[in-house]
């Protein structure tokens, strides 16, 4: 599989790109009229939802580099522990042939000719003989067990060293994504006040109308049956639920990527939590060539900001603004800078 993060350190730079040109103290002018309010409510929750999106792909992204780092440094602790008993066995192998060693060179005779010489009789000469194979053998053993310890030590020496490098890699790699982690979460929270503040500008009437505004009426008698059908309907089981960002709450609080996280894991099937991971599964599909179950993404290929769920009739049911609720509306609902497409269950 493609690395799921593969946009996060890219869109960093386009993260960074937006906070140095969009300063927090940075606000739109009060709106002049009612379609103006929208107009900027729409605009600012696109970007909150951009930025939000951003900020989970890299939180997900320094939270696996973690666990790597977590990996990493069991695998050395067991590389280095036995690397130790290697290490060990090899000393004691080297203490019975230095032994050996040193007896051979400081005189001790320790051939059958001079067990023969040296013996008092038949009986004595076989027994010193004997003798002479058990310590021949055990020298023996001695030397093979050295030679195997040396490569065992060797070998286990070779893999707490990359061990080593292994996880010191690891941790450099949850540095770089942590260095810029804490910029892209103040980008995303001046996003969402930036959005909450449009919200506010809105009449009463006009925030009414947004919440109780569930798009088109839709037909279900022609979803397919299979895992797609299954998640086409629990994603319109949400139709009416507040869009929240960062929600994750079905029947209560939800964003787009969570509704169809959500929808595809009553189907039996997982989906990652952000649009820059879900974007990256399933097969593509051609613009128009949608089926029941696929799902249509919004924005740039560094830049996907937005997922909804193709039901059919050229309509789509997602989660879209501040102040709005899950709902049905047409493909062109989605938004002005349509991307791709992906089939995540069928072919």
């Amino acid at each position: 599989m493609k690395n799921p993060y593969k946009h996060v350190l890219g869109a960093l730079g386009v993260t960074l790109a937006v906070i140095s040109l969009s300063p927090a103290s940075a606000q739109a002018d009060p709106p002049t009229n009612a379609n103006d309010a929208l107009a900027q409510l729409h605009d600012a929750s696109q970007k909150q939802e951009s930025l939000g999106e951003q900020y989970n792909a890299a939180l997900g992204a320094y939270n696996d580099r973690q666990a790597d780092v977590q990996r990493a440094t069991a695998e050395l602790a067991t590389d280095q522990a036995a690397e130790k008993q290697a290490k060990a066995e090899e000393d004691r192998y080297r203490g019975d042939v230095d032994r050996w060693v040193s007896a051979t060179t400081e005189g001790a005779d320790l051939s059958s000719m001079s067990a023969l010489l040296t013996g008092q009789s038949p009986s004595d000469f076989l027994d010193r003989a004997w003798l002479l194979q058990e310590v021949s053998k055990f020298n023996g053993d001695a030397m093979d067990g050295l030679t195997k310890s040396l490569d065992k030590a060797s070998a286990a020496s070779k893999a707490a060293t990359q061990a080593q490098t292994k996880a010191n890699d690891a941790s450099a790699k949850a540095k770089q994504v942590a260095d810029g982690l804490q910029q892209q979460r103040d980008a995303a929270v001046q996003a969402q006040q930036a959005a909450q503040t449009a919200y506010n500008r809105l009449s009463g009437t006009q925030k009414t109308a947004l919440k109780s505004d569930k798009g088109q009426p839709f037909d279900t008698s022609n979803i397919p049956a299979g895992a797609a059908g299954t998640a086409v309907k629990a994603a319109l089981g949400q139709v009416g639920v507040p869009y929240v960002y960062g929600g994750n709450t079905p029947g209560s609080a939800l964003d787009c990527s969570s509704l169809v996280q959500y929808a595809y894991r009553q189907a039996g099937v997982t989906l990652p939590r952000t649009t820059y991971e879900q974007v990256l599964l399933g097969t593509p599909v051609a613009k128009g060539a949608w089926i029941p179950g696929d799902l249509l993404f919004f924005g740039t290929s560094g830049n996907v900001h937005h997922v909804a769920m193709y039901i059919g009739n050229n309509q789509i049911v997602h989660a879209p603004d501040v102040g709005q609720v899950v709902k049905v509306v047409p493909v062109s609902g989605g938004g002005s800078d349509y991307y791709t497409a992906r089939r995540i269950v069928g072919g």
